[in-house]
C-alpha cells in the first residue's frame, strides 16, 4: 500500500512539475535571453525541482559542507560525475553556478528539446574537435562543463571526453559521485518505481584533478583512469 501511495505521489509530482514547465516553455523558446541568462533560468527550474521534491518527501539531497562549498565556488571547471539516473544532471546543476553539459545528439529529435538543448547544452553531433573547442571557449568564460564519462546511465566503460577536454583546455577536473538509496529513474526502470520511503540522494566531491601532462592519448588515458578511481567506487 505504501509503495502504491509513493507511486501516486511520484505521478502527481512529475505531472505538476511538467505542467508548470509547459506554462513557462513559450517564454523559454522566445529569443529574449542570452545563453548565460538562459542557463540561469534552467538552473532556477532545477533548483525548484529539487526543493519541491524535498518538500513533498519524494527525495532529499545530502551533501557535505566541504563538497557544497567547493561546488558553489566552481568556475570554469570540468565536472566529471558517474551517471545512474535521469535526474543526475538536475541534481548536480542545482548545486553548481553557471554550468552546462555535453548532451547526446538524440535531444535534437524532439523540436522543443532541440531548442532548449541548443541554448543550454553543447550537443555532441560527432565532431569531437568542435565539441572540445566549444567547451573550451565556455570554460575560458568561467562556465562549468559537466561530462558523464559513462556516456549513458549505468554504462560500464568510461569514455575519455572529460579527460580530453581538461587536457586541451588546461582545466581542473572536479570528480563528483552521486548515489541513490533506493535507485530511481535508472535506465529501463519505470518512472513510478520510487520505493517505499524518501529517496536519499548523496552528492560528494571525491577529488580535484589538475592535468599535469601534455595533451596526448596516453595522458587522456591516464587521467581517465584517475577519474574512474574517484567516481566509480561507492566508498
Amino acid at each position: 500500500m505504501r509503495k502504491a501511495r509513493r507511486a501516486l505521489l511520484s505521478a502527481a509530482f512529475f505531472c505538476a512539475y511538467g505542467a508548470l514547465s509547459l506554462l513557462f516553455a513559450p517564454l523559454l523558446i522566445l529569443p529574449l535571453w542570452s545563453k548565460r541568462t538562459f542557463r540561469a533560468l534552467i538552473r532556477f527550474f532545477y533548483r525548484a525541482f529539487v526543493a519541491c521534491a524535498r518538500a513533498t518527501g519524494l527525495f532529499r539531497v545530502r551533501i557535505d559542507e566541504a563538497s557544497l562549498k567547493a561546488l558553489a565556488g566552481a568556475r570554469g571547471k570540468v565536472v566529471a560525475m558517474n551517471h545512474l539516473s535521469l535526474i543526475d544532471i538536475v541534481v548536480l546543476i542545482a548545486h553548481l553556478p553557471d554550468s552546462t553539459a555535453i548532451a547526446k545528439p538524440q535531444v535534437l529529435r524532439n523540436p522543443f528539446l532541440a531548442i532548449v538543448a541548443k541554448k543550454m547544452f553543447i550537443v555532441n553531433t560527432g565532431d569531437a574537435g568542435a565539441v572540445v573547442a566549444a567547451a573550451a571557449g565556455l570554460l575560458a568564460q568561467g562556465v562549468n562543463i559537466v561530462v558523464f564519462p559513462q556516456g549513458t546511465r549505468g554504462g560500464e566503460t568510461l569514455h575519455r571526453g572529460a579527460a580530453r577536454l581538461a587536457l586541451a583546455a588546461r582545466r581542473s577536473v572536479l570528480c563528483v559521485r552521486i548515489d541513490y538509496s533506493p535507485l530511481v529513474l535508472a535506465k529501463g526502470q519505470p518512472w513510478w518505481d520510487v520505493g517505499e520511503r524518501t529517496i536519499e540522494i548523496s552528492l560528494a566531491l571525491r577529488a580535484t584533478l589538475s592535468p599535469r601532462l601534455a595533451n596526448t592519448r596516453a595522458a587522456a588515458k591516464a587521467l581517465t583512469a584517475e577519474i574512474a578511481c574517484a567516481i566509480q567506487s561507492a566508498h
